[in-house]
């Protein structure tokens, strides 16, 4: 039924007009791009085959076995066309907004051309729809082990990026294998204050964290994306910061700054944000 209402959604999206600032080109492209992935993934549960993911080449769906209790996990994936297996490629797992599946996440071109440009292949686990990742952080660990499996990956280069709800929830998962990760890129998320001190304990001290903001966000208050940046700036930690000017909550409108945070990341570039002053005042929720 989730992936029944998920085609009934898609249906919607591909008759709905483009968001402001959203090229129609594009948006009808990532419309299709999103039905196609979640229609994938129903016809592989109903024909109870599922792709290897090792198999995928450019955009596709797969689902991976949960270690906690058996049931089929979805997993979108990006594999540039250019990775040959054997030679070690950058990975990142990539954590969805609240009320977005993962298939909608990696659905625009845009973030395809840049793991594409980058060599990177990108996974991004559902998470089972839940709030903060609770209760699926076995998905989290299930789809990073399913990549190391199907794909030949650089330990030097293992990422965890999320994006609003992700953004938040990237803080939270990281600690729970700190070994796997090199870097954390937050986009339109924050650390929390409660996090910090776990986070700060279990991560290595050269693991590097970029934070991405738009500068008018009406949901997460840029003042929070900045805190976390001050705060792991004033600890001692490798941080970088990137604020969109124009830049609202939507993914779409923050490219330029991703683009630079993400290609500062495969690259092993830190930019330490100098310039910001304020107290690092970390918020306490999720808005």
């Amino acid at each position: 039924m989730d992936y029944y209402d998920r085609l009934l959604d898609d249906a919607a999206l591909l008759a709905e007009r483009a968001p402001d600032r959203y090229p129609p080109e594009l948006w009808q492209t990532t419309a299709r791009a999103a039905s196609q992935l979640d229609l994938s993934l129903a016809v592989q549960l109903l024909q109870r085959s599922y792709q290897p993911m090792a198999a995928i080449r450019g955009l596709g769906e797969t689902l991976v076995r949960s270690s906690k209790d058996g049931t089929m996990q979805p997993v979108a994936v990006y594999v540039p066309t250019t990775y040959t297996a054997g030679k070690p490629a950058p990975l990142i797992v990539f954590l969805h907004g609240h009320q977005q599946a993962e298939s909608h996440l990696l659905a625009p071109e845009y973030l395809q051309k840049l793991a594409e440009n980058t060599g990177t292949i990108v996974v991004a686990p559902y998470g089972r729809g839940a709030y903060d990742y609770r209760g699926a952080e076995n998905d989290i660990n299930d789809t990073y082990q399913a990549a190391a499996r199907a794909f030949t990956i650089d330990a030097r280069k293992s990422y965890l990026a999320g994006y609003s709800m992700g953004g938040f929830s990237a803080f939270r998962i990281a600690p729970l294998h700190p070994a796997y990760w090199t870097a954390i890129l937050s986009i339109a998320g924050s650390l929390l204050q409660s996090r910090s001190g776990p986070l700060l304990s279990a991560m290595r001290e050269n693991v590097r964290y970029y934070i991405v903001t738009g500068s008018h966000d009406d949901n997460v208050p840029t003042l929070w994306p900045t805190a976390t940046a001050i705060f792991l700036r004033d600890v001692g930690r490798p941080v970088s910061f990137y604020s969109q000017a124009d830049g609202t909550h939507a993914l779409f409108t923050l490219q330029p700054a991703l683009t630079q945070a993400w290609n500062d990341m495969e690259r092993g570039v830190v930019r330490s944000p100098s310039g910001l002053t304020g107290p690092p005042n970390l918020p306490e929720a999720i808005p």
